[in-house]
């Protein structure tokens, strides 16, 4: 399968406050609405991300969506955000159904 390349788009699923931010200073940082998309910088130096709500951002690499940061809210920071680091991410588990006994 052909690596996932091209730009990574995060798209708020809900109201969803956040902040893009490279070692040298902010990126973008808003409260995001429903619908509401950024498409971190190609060029960007070392992008990251801080969220109080990962479970809340569809992500999309090239158009092809990946895995979410977080499945519950939680705060994350300093989550690089490049297609190469997105993709290197370990796949979220899926919980194990219980045993019926």
């Amino acid at each position: 399968e052909a690596a996932v390349s091209g730009p990574v788009v995060f798209t708020a699923l809900e109201e969803v406050w956040v902040r893009f931010y490279t070692p040298s200073g902010t990126l973008m940082e808003a409260l995001m609405a429903p619908g509401d998309t950024y498409t971190v910088p190609q060029d960007a130096d070392r992008p990251m991300i801080r969220t109080g709500r990962p479970d809340a951002l569809r992500i999309t690499i090239g158009g092809r969506e990946v895995p979410r940061l977080a499945e519950e809210e939680q705060v994350m920071s300093d989550v690089p955000v490049t297609a190469e680091a997105l993709r290197a991410r370990p796949r979220a588990p899926a919980s194990a159904p219980s045993p019926t006994t």
